[in-house]
Formats: C-alpha cells, structure tokens, sequence
C-alpha cells in the first residue's frame, strides 16, 4: 500500500513537473481583430487611444510576464509589465496593473485570445488570435 502511495504521488509530481517545462518559456505572437470600449454611462464604441495609434501585434511572454507591442511601429517597444501567470485548464492567465488600470490576458489552447483593461469608468475588450511563437519559425 505505501510503495503504491509513494508511486502515485512520484507519478503526480512528473505531472505537475512535465506541465510547467511545457509552458516554461513560451511566448505568443498575438494579433489584435476586434477591440471594444463600454463607458460607465453604457457608452458603446472603439477604445480612445487619444493621438496614439491603436495597437496590432504584440508579444506575450511568460517568463518575464511582459507584454511588448509589435506594431504599429510608432508603438512598437512599449512594454506592460504583467503580475501574475496562471495555467488554469491548459489555458494561460496574465494580469497586472499598470497606470491604474488592470490588464488581463487569457491564451486559449486553440490560439483563441482575449485582453480587457479596466480602468475608472471604462472597460476595453479586445479579441483576437496568439500563436505560439516557437510555431511561427
């Protein structure tokens, strides 16, 4: 009974082990397709980026938890430092705050990706697609 124990749980941990080495290191090359602003008075539209260009491309990585914008290139180099990164049900969680305003990330499995920023009075829901960048060589 104890060597079956001691088995199960060396199996469990080389579980445990081989799912974080799978994710250790990934980054995404994401691709934004749709974004969309709600205002606390139930104003619907586009984000307000002010005289800024509206962000395309960005890179999601985990190891340094960052987000780095791609393109467009007046933008590109511009960093968000993310907080945390969860694996929840083999998708990827990252959030943070920045300015204020809470970032959130989710990477689906299928490459599916959705980003909201939170800020007073305001939510942005930006949709689009993230591909392993390891698979884009």
């Amino acid at each position: 009974m104890l060597m079956r124990a001691t088995t199960m749980l060396m199996t469990m941990a080389a579980v445990v082990a081989a799912s974080g080495e799978a994710w250790a290191g990934q980054t995404w090359l994401c691709a934004v397709s749709s974004a969309v602003a709600v205002d606390e008075d139930g104003t619907v539209g586009p984000p307000d980026f002010g005289d800024r260009e509206r962000p395309t491309f960005f890179r999601l990585d985990a190891d340094k938890k960052e987000l780095t914008l791609l393109a467009p290139d007046s933008r590109r180099g511009e960093v968000t430092k993310l907080d945390t990164v969860h694996d929840v049900n083999g998708q990827r969680v990252f959030s943070g705050v920045e300015h204020g305003r809470v970032v959130s990330v989710i990477v689906s499995t299928d490459g599916r990706l959705t980003l909201s920023i939170i800020s007073d009075g305001v939510v942005w829901s930006v949709f689009g697609h993230a591909l392993p960048e390891d698979r884009a060589k």
